[in-house]
């Protein structure tokens, strides 16, 4: 018989893993388990979810070559002073 309880650390993980559907059944049962009597861990959780739902509400901008490279020369003549 496997290990049903799991450590906050373990939790941590699992949450994260969660968020991108990668947790087989009994990892899904454990982490369950784990959030239903830990306060901190199902706290992690809701923030964790947030903050996935800001990530993934992000628009991403595509630089041209160009774009890059008056970039990277900025930045090489902001180290030189």
């Amino acid at each position: 018989m496997g290990r049903f309880f799991i450590n906050c650390d373990d939790a941590s993980i699992l949450s994260t893993r969660a968020h991108y559907n990668d947790l087989n059944s009994k990892e899904r049962f454990r982490h369950n388990l784990h959030k239903s009597h830990c306060l901190k861990c199902r706290d992690f959780h809701k923030k964790n979810a947030r903050f996935q739902r800001g990530i993934n509400k992000l628009k991403w901008v595509k630089l041209t070559i160009e774009e890059k490279d008056r970039i990277r020369q900025r930045l090489l003549q902001a180290m030189k002073k």
